[in-house]
């Protein structure tokens, strides 16, 4: 059968039967103890077997009532009411908690494509070559997919666009060709001379 709980109706005492014997009273050495003037020092035994739960009472100065009939032995029953003196339990059962872990999924395993050349392709973009390794989550970008956040002084910084992480740039080693360096801005004076021709007469 279920495991019953006596649950205090006016006050917050909780007795978790036990199989087998259990003593309940105003007294430490009882098994549970319940500090209520009008509980005896040793009012009550529950005795939990397979198929019942047995309440005797031990000769209490107040009397053991079930559902308010005062008993000297008796079965008790989920539902029912238990009165030691004043104290006042409800027999209920026991719901036993089962805790289910979160269970993250297994990380995806990362399928490296390739380019016909045997260079390594872009995650989003299969067809472009990937210049950026995330640090985190390894994925390869292109420098279309990362996100680049500019410094003072020139400097960036590349961040992963799937985790956020702080990607590296793939070397020649892994990389058969690297990306072209960026076109250094002309001048204020070299943009006025490609911009205005002005023929010279000798």
């Amino acid at each position: 059968m279920a495991p019953l709980v006596l649950t205090g109706v006016s006050q917050p005492w909780v007795i978790e039967l036990r199989p087998g014997l259990n003593r309940i009273g105003r007294n430490p050495t009882n098994d549970f103890r319940v500090t209520e003037a009008s509980v005896s020092s040793f009012h009550c035994e529950i005795v939990v077997s397979d198929n019942s739960v047995l309440v005797r009472d031990l000769g209490s100065t107040n009397g053991t009532y079930i559902n308010r009939e005062p008993i000297q032995e008796a079965i008790i029953h989920a539902g029912q009411t238990l009165h030691l003196g004043q104290a006042e339990f409800r027999c209920e059962n026991q719901r036993p908690q089962v805790a289910i872990p979160s269970l993250s999924p297994p990380p995806q395993k990362l399928v490296q494509t390739l380019l016909p050349d045997g260079s390594p392709a872009c995650l989003n973009h299969p067809g472009r070559r990937s210049n950026y390794r995330c640090t985190h989550c390894e994925h390869l970008f292109c420098g279309n997919c990362v996100r680049v956040l500019g410094l003072a002084g020139g400097k960036s910084m590349i961040f992963c666009p799937s985790c956020n992480a702080q990607c590296e740039y793939l070397t020649e080693e892994n990389v058969e060709e690297a990306p072209p360096a960026e076109a250094k801005k002309p001048s204020l004076f070299g943009r006025l001379t490609q911009t205005l021709k002005l023929p010279f007469r000798r």
